[in-house]
């Protein structure tokens, strides 16, 4: 998530690493742009680290599955195993519904730290 956002804003004319983080200059909105940025790369990367331990747990206890060898106590806890795999996938998941349904419950929105931001620190251009 992170390599494609830089790569995007090469494309913009921004020529760094450190320029895409500074983008905005100083100002205010140039940081709150940043800030978003990093929020939403860090959620990205997240997802992505929680699919991936998802898919080798998964695989693990699949190949657990396959070489019980018709052992029951094997073959249950195999089970066991891609059922919670499974469980927290589904939690990784509806991780974005529930903060999206208390965001709009509290008024707030999670999601979209940049707008929040925007209404408590009023920015101006420079």
């Amino acid at each position: 998530m992170f390599l494609p956002t830089l790569i995007a804003q090469f494309g913009n004319g921004i020529t760094s690493p450190s320029q895409a983080y500074t983008a905005g200059g100083t100002t205010q909105e140039g940081v709150l742009a940043n800030f978003d940025l990093i929020i939403s790369n860090l959620l990205g990367l997240f997802t992505i680290i929680g699919a991936l331990i998802f898919v080798i747990y998964f695989l693990m206890a699949s190949i657990q599955w396959i070489t019980a060898g018709g052992d029951a106590g094997k073959l249950t806890e195999a089970r066991e195993k891609i059922v919670q795999g499974i469980i927290g996938l589904v939690i990784l998941v509806a991780a974005y519904g529930i903060l999206g349904l208390i965001g709009t419950l509290v008024g707030i929105d999670i999601l979209n730290p940049i707008t929040q931001l925007q209404k408590i620190i009023p920015t101006t251009g420079p």
